[in-house]
Protein backbone atom coordinates (compact mmCIF):
# COMPACT_ATOMS: atom_id res chain seq x y z
CA UNK A 1 0.00 0.00 0.00
CA UNK A 2 1.41 3.21 -0.89
CA UNK A 3 2.46 5.53 2.01
CA UNK A 4 1.25 9.12 -0.22
CA UNK A 5 -1.15 10.13 -2.10
CA UNK A 6 -1.01 12.03 -4.90
CA UNK A 7 -3.70 15.09 -5.24
CA UNK A 8 -4.58 18.79 -7.37
CA UNK A 9 -2.78 21.20 -5.25
CA UNK A 10 -5.08 23.69 -2.89
CA UNK A 11 -4.69 26.97 -1.60
CA UNK A 12 -3.92 25.60 2.21
CA UNK A 13 -0.81 23.86 0.49
CA UNK A 14 1.07 27.55 -0.82
CA UNK A 15 3.08 27.96 2.00
CA UNK A 16 4.23 24.34 2.05
CA UNK A 17 4.83 24.72 -1.52
CA UNK A 18 6.99 27.75 -1.21
CA UNK A 19 9.30 26.06 1.38
CA UNK A 20 9.41 23.02 -0.09
CA UNK A 21 10.80 24.63 -3.34
CA UNK A 22 13.13 26.78 -1.33
CA UNK A 23 14.46 23.90 1.15
CA UNK A 24 14.94 21.68 -1.99
CA UNK A 25 16.78 24.23 -4.13
CA UNK A 26 19.09 25.02 -1.35
CA UNK A 27 20.00 22.31 -0.45
CA UNK A 28 22.36 21.75 -3.64
CA UNK A 29 24.77 24.48 -2.46
CA UNK A 30 27.26 21.79 -0.84
CA UNK A 31 27.47 20.11 -4.07
CA UNK A 32 27.85 23.02 -5.82
CA UNK A 33 30.74 24.07 -3.63
CA UNK A 34 32.41 20.67 -3.96
CA UNK A 35 31.92 20.59 -7.85
CA UNK A 36 33.69 24.21 -8.04
CA UNK A 37 36.08 22.93 -5.42
CA UNK A 38 37.52 20.45 -8.26
CA UNK A 39 37.94 23.15 -10.76
CA UNK A 40 41.55 23.39 -11.87
CA UNK A 41 40.81 27.42 -12.36
CA UNK A 42 39.73 27.24 -8.60
CA UNK A 43 42.22 25.48 -7.16
CA UNK A 44 44.86 28.10 -8.81
CA UNK A 45 43.07 30.69 -7.61
CA UNK A 46 43.01 28.94 -4.09
CA UNK A 47 47.01 28.16 -3.90
CA UNK A 48 48.05 31.80 -5.75
CA UNK A 49 46.27 33.38 -3.25
CA UNK A 50 47.83 31.28 -0.71
CA UNK A 51 51.26 31.67 -1.68
CA UNK A 52 50.46 35.77 -1.98
CA UNK A 53 49.39 36.00 1.04
CA UNK A 54 52.05 33.91 2.84
CA UNK A 55 55.04 35.62 0.90
CA UNK A 56 53.15 38.88 2.26
CA UNK A 57 53.03 37.94 5.98
CA UNK A 58 55.22 35.07 6.24
CA UNK A 59 52.96 33.30 8.17
CA UNK A 60 51.80 29.72 7.58
CA UNK A 61 48.94 30.35 10.14
CA UNK A 62 48.34 33.68 9.05
CA UNK A 63 48.11 32.26 5.33
CA UNK A 64 45.98 29.72 6.22
CA UNK A 65 43.36 31.57 8.31
CA UNK A 66 43.20 34.51 5.52
CA UNK A 67 42.66 31.51 2.91
CA UNK A 68 39.45 30.27 4.66
CA UNK A 69 38.16 33.72 4.70
CA UNK A 70 38.71 33.52 1.04
CA UNK A 71 36.78 30.19 0.92
CA UNK A 72 34.03 31.08 2.95
CA UNK A 73 33.62 34.65 0.87
CA UNK A 74 33.30 32.30 -2.49
CA UNK A 75 30.78 30.17 -0.26
CA UNK A 76 28.55 33.43 0.51
CA UNK A 77 28.81 34.40 -2.82
CA UNK A 78 27.32 31.07 -4.19
CA UNK A 79 24.94 31.26 -1.51
CA UNK A 80 23.58 34.60 -2.85
CA UNK A 81 23.35 32.96 -6.35
CA UNK A 82 21.45 30.12 -5.20
CA UNK A 83 18.79 32.94 -2.89
CA UNK A 84 18.50 35.31 -5.82
CA UNK A 85 17.46 32.19 -8.51
CA UNK A 86 14.91 30.91 -5.32
CA UNK A 87 13.58 34.50 -4.91
CA UNK A 88 13.10 35.14 -8.24
CA UNK A 89 11.04 32.02 -8.85
CA UNK A 90 9.03 32.68 -5.56
CA UNK A 91 8.09 36.00 -7.35
CA UNK A 92 7.00 34.77 -10.89
CA UNK A 93 4.99 31.46 -11.12
CA UNK A 94 5.36 30.30 -7.80
CA UNK A 95 4.12 33.45 -6.40
CA UNK A 96 0.71 33.37 -7.35
CA UNK A 97 0.51 29.32 -8.14
CA UNK A 98 -3.64 29.16 -8.62
CA UNK A 99 -3.16 31.35 -11.41
CA UNK A 100 0.04 29.71 -13.06
CA UNK A 101 -1.08 26.07 -13.05
CA UNK A 102 -4.59 25.80 -12.00
CA UNK A 103 -6.33 28.68 -14.14
CA UNK A 104 -5.63 26.65 -17.60
CA UNK A 105 -7.06 23.17 -18.46
CA UNK A 106 -3.18 23.30 -20.05
CA UNK A 107 -1.69 23.06 -17.29
CA UNK A 108 -1.65 22.16 -13.32
CA UNK A 109 -0.09 21.37 -9.76
CA UNK A 110 -0.16 18.52 -8.06
CA UNK A 111 1.12 17.43 -4.49
CA UNK A 112 2.05 14.14 -2.76
CA UNK A 113 0.72 14.04 0.76
CA UNK A 114 1.27 11.50 3.40
CA UNK A 115 0.20 11.70 6.77
CA UNK A 116 -1.47 15.26 6.45
CA UNK A 117 1.71 16.80 5.35
CA UNK A 118 2.66 17.64 1.63
CA UNK A 119 5.92 16.23 1.21
CA UNK A 120 6.06 16.27 -2.84
CA UNK A 121 5.39 18.83 -5.34
CA UNK A 122 5.43 19.17 -9.13
CA UNK A 123 3.98 21.39 -12.04
CA UNK A 124 3.66 21.24 -15.54
CA UNK A 125 2.41 24.31 -17.93
CA UNK A 126 2.21 24.52 -21.80
CA UNK A 127 5.84 25.60 -23.11
CA UNK A 128 5.85 28.93 -25.15
CA UNK A 129 5.25 29.42 -28.62
CA UNK A 130 4.29 25.55 -29.26
CA UNK A 131 0.93 23.90 -29.20
CA UNK A 132 2.57 20.73 -28.48
CA UNK A 133 4.82 20.98 -26.00
CA UNK A 134 4.37 21.03 -21.92
CA UNK A 135 6.97 21.98 -19.30
CA UNK A 136 7.59 19.97 -16.37
CA UNK A 137 8.45 22.28 -13.58
CA UNK A 138 9.23 22.52 -9.81
CA UNK A 139 9.46 19.30 -9.29
CA UNK A 140 10.43 18.66 -5.56
CA UNK A 141 10.88 16.02 -3.18
CA UNK A 142 11.15 16.39 1.08
CA UNK A 143 14.23 15.23 1.90
CA UNK A 144 13.46 12.50 4.71
CA UNK A 145 10.54 10.92 2.00
CA UNK A 146 12.92 9.98 -0.71
CA UNK A 147 13.13 6.51 -2.05
CA UNK A 148 9.68 6.14 -1.99
CA UNK A 149 8.67 6.25 -5.28
CA UNK A 150 7.13 9.81 -5.00
CA UNK A 151 9.31 11.74 -7.56
CA UNK A 152 8.61 8.41 -10.45
CA UNK A 153 4.46 8.92 -9.29
CA UNK A 154 4.75 12.98 -9.69
CA UNK A 155 6.41 12.40 -13.21
CA UNK A 156 4.16 10.34 -14.41
CA UNK A 157 1.38 12.49 -13.17
CA UNK A 158 2.76 15.26 -15.25
CA UNK A 159 3.53 12.58 -18.79
CA UNK A 160 -0.05 10.80 -18.52
CA UNK A 161 -1.64 14.75 -18.28
CA UNK A 162 0.08 15.71 -21.29
CA UNK A 163 -0.58 12.36 -22.90
CA UNK A 164 -4.60 13.17 -22.04
CA UNK A 165 -4.11 16.69 -23.87
CA UNK A 166 -3.26 15.62 -26.82
CA UNK A 167 0.67 16.75 -26.21
CA UNK A 168 3.37 14.95 -28.20
CA UNK A 169 6.60 16.25 -25.36
CA UNK A 170 7.24 17.14 -22.39
CA UNK A 171 10.49 19.33 -21.52
CA UNK A 172 11.83 19.89 -18.40
CA UNK A 173 15.36 21.66 -16.66
CA UNK A 174 17.86 20.65 -14.54
CA UNK A 175 21.38 21.34 -13.23
CA UNK A 176 24.24 20.10 -13.94
CA UNK A 177 24.80 18.66 -10.18
CA UNK A 178 21.52 16.90 -9.66
CA UNK A 179 22.60 13.30 -10.34
CA UNK A 180 19.51 11.90 -8.67
CA UNK A 181 17.25 13.94 -10.71
CA UNK A 182 18.96 12.97 -14.20
CA UNK A 183 18.66 9.07 -13.12
CA UNK A 184 15.19 9.25 -12.06
CA UNK A 185 14.58 11.03 -15.58
CA UNK A 186 16.59 8.54 -17.78
CA UNK A 187 14.65 5.82 -16.10
CA UNK A 188 11.43 6.90 -17.15
CA UNK A 189 12.50 7.39 -20.50
CA UNK A 190 13.34 11.09 -20.77
CA UNK A 191 16.74 12.09 -23.31
CA UNK A 192 18.67 14.38 -22.39
CA UNK A 193 18.77 16.82 -25.88
CA UNK A 194 20.95 20.08 -24.68
CA UNK A 195 23.58 21.69 -22.52
CA UNK A 196 23.69 25.44 -21.56
CA UNK A 197 25.65 27.42 -19.70
CA UNK A 198 24.09 29.26 -16.69
CA UNK A 199 23.84 32.65 -17.43
CA UNK A 200 25.21 34.62 -14.44
CA UNK A 201 29.27 35.14 -13.53
CA UNK A 202 29.30 31.87 -11.62
CA UNK A 203 27.84 30.13 -14.33
CA UNK A 204 30.56 30.92 -16.95
CA UNK A 205 33.43 30.84 -14.54
CA UNK A 206 32.75 27.25 -13.43
CA UNK A 207 30.60 26.37 -16.85
CA UNK A 208 27.81 25.52 -14.46
CA UNK A 209 25.56 23.98 -17.29
CA UNK A 210 21.76 23.51 -16.85
CA UNK A 211 20.40 20.29 -18.61
CA UNK A 212 17.04 19.92 -21.21
CA UNK A 213 15.27 16.53 -21.17
CA UNK A 214 12.59 15.12 -23.86
CA UNK A 215 9.89 12.60 -23.48
CA UNK A 216 8.35 12.13 -26.43
CA UNK A 217 4.69 10.69 -25.99
CA UNK A 218 4.00 7.86 -28.07
CA UNK A 219 0.12 7.14 -29.32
Amino acid sequence: MAEFTIRVYKNKDYNAVRMMFAEGMLEHIPATCAYLLKLPRAQFILFISFISLLLVSRSYLLSLVSLAVVFTGGRRVLTREYHQYVDRCQREDLLDIEESYMASNNSCFWVAESNGRVVGMVGVQSAPRSSKVMQLKRLSVAKDQRHKGIAKALCTKVTDFARQRGYQMVTLETSMIQHAAHKLYETMGFQKTNDEIFPSFLGRFANFSILTYEYKILD
